[in-house]
């Protein structure tokens, strides 16, 4: 009986308010992935520059995401989050009212638009998971974390196909008919900032005036451990980051050269993920709630990485396309799993550093792996990446459950969110 009241125990409403947040900002995520790369070739900006404007942005991301991550430790999460969606709103105001090339180029960046975050609030989003996670008990993080993930995926989705459907040449011409998912997006973030200042400020812990050595020494050993902890998840996130990078920002030159089908083919395999990593963003929330957060991201990933070795096998696309959609679900639905996991390593207020450094470990070894997909597919090599993605990826979810299989026992003896 204790069991099924603790299975139904109610969302904290800070934590629903946050969940709001993130679906909606990521329905305005979903809108750029589809025409942002459209509307900066209409103003003939060439393929390097857009390249470098999303390069650029990611790199923002990952080295102000440490940076975030700490002093929201220390300072608290909400100014972070609302500055954030403040800031959105900012850069697409620049988006409606102006084609300059530098004014885009800064907005873009300082924004992220077209990166296809996940409904993140990078480099933010360390602010974000810790916020959450103050508000989560450590046995009901991993099943609200997919929860959310499984929203960003839906909103993301809708937000490609809202703009598919919308017939918005109908009503200005030209170039300026992108222009709608700024303007949408101007509206969206407003109404996320308003939610946000709604949003209670978490309490501070404030540090004592007197120095207590011995309360010294025992902060300065579970740092220590700590630190320990997330240099190795740190280090285990590098295998899975560069098998991303390997293979994700390349499959549409790859499905392209390998089986020739047109850019509507390919976009409507990539609309189709989203929808289905949504789907099994709620089947992790639940097995994570059954069977515990690591067990259940270890047994996604392997049977993940089993079908990205199949890939390159196959000869059809449409099973290609299949697999490719089911293997994708899996392994992004386990990413909020995966976020429960470093925000529940150190204690509450030293989240945002370990969402942070979470953040980092993943992000710039995927910047690395489109580099290496490049070179073997110049020299004819179309089937090596996914090989050594596969691989990769089994050593990640060996060593991940290897490293980490006591804290499902350690986060339900630990009752408390902080």
């Amino acid at each position: 009986m204790l069991v099924r009241e603790a299975s139904q125990e109610k969302i904290h409403p800070v934590v629903k308010k946050l969940m709001l947040v993130n679906t909606i900002r990521s329905i305005g995520q979903g809108m750029m992935i589809v025409v942002l790369a459209l509307y900066l070739d209409e103003l003939g900006w060439s393929t390097v520059t857009i390249g470098t404007v999303l390069a650029t942005s990611g790199l923002l991301g990952v080295f102000l995401a440490p940076f975030i991550g700490i002093c929201s430790d220390h300072y608290g999460r909400k100014p972070f989050i609302l500055f954030s969606e403040l800031l959105t709103a900012g850069c697409a105001l620049v988006g409606i009212l102006s084609t300059h090339p530098v004014l885009l180029f800064i907005s873009i960046t300082l924004s992220g638009f077209g990166k296809a975050d996940a409904g993140s609030a990078s480099p933010f989003a360390p602010a974000e998971q810790a916020w959450l996670a103050s508000y989560i008990k450590p046995a009901e993080r991993g099943k609200i974390y997919s929860m959310n993930h499984a929203l960003s995926f839906f909103g993301m989705a809708t937000g490609s196909m809202l703009v598919g459907t919308m017939s918005v040449g109908d009503f200005v011409a030209g170039i300026f008919s992108y222009q709608f998912a700024f303007y949408f997006i101007f509206v969206i973030s407003l109404s996320t900032a308003s939610i946000v200042l709604t949003i209670r400020s978490e309490a501070i812990e404030l540090k004592k005036i007197f120095v207590d050595e011995q309360a010294v020494v025992e902060e300065r050993k579970i740092r220590k451990e700590e630190n320990v902890t997330i240099l190795k998840l740190a280090g285990i996130n590098v295998l899975n980051g560069i098998a991303i990078g390997l293979t994700g920002p390349m499959m549409s030159y790859w499905f392209s050269v390998k089986f020739g089908v047109s850019s509507a083919q390919i976009g409507s395999t990539l609309a189709l993920t989203f929808f289905a990593t949504g789907v099994t963003s709620i089947f992790q929330a639940r097995i994570s709630h059954k069977y515990g957060t690591v067990q259940s991201i270890v047994v996604v990933r392997f049977i993940a990485c089993l079908l990205l070795a199949l890939l390159p096998i196959l000869s059809s696309y449409a099973i290609v396309s299949i697999l490719y959609i089911l293997r994708t679900a899996l392994n992004r639905g386990s990413q909020g799993a995966q976020q429960a996991l470093s925000v529940s390593i150190t204690r509450g207020k030293r989240s945002g550093f370990a969402s942070s450094i979470h953040l980092l470990s993943m992000r710039l070894p995927i910047s690395v792996g489109p580099y290496i997909t490049g070179y073997l597919f110049g020299v004819g090599a179309l089937n090596l990446p996914f090989y050594l993605a596969a691989g990769l990826q089994g050593m990640f979810a060996f060593l991940y459950g290897k490293a980490f299989r006591t804290y499902d026992s350690k986060m339900k003896l630990n009752p408390s969110p902080k």
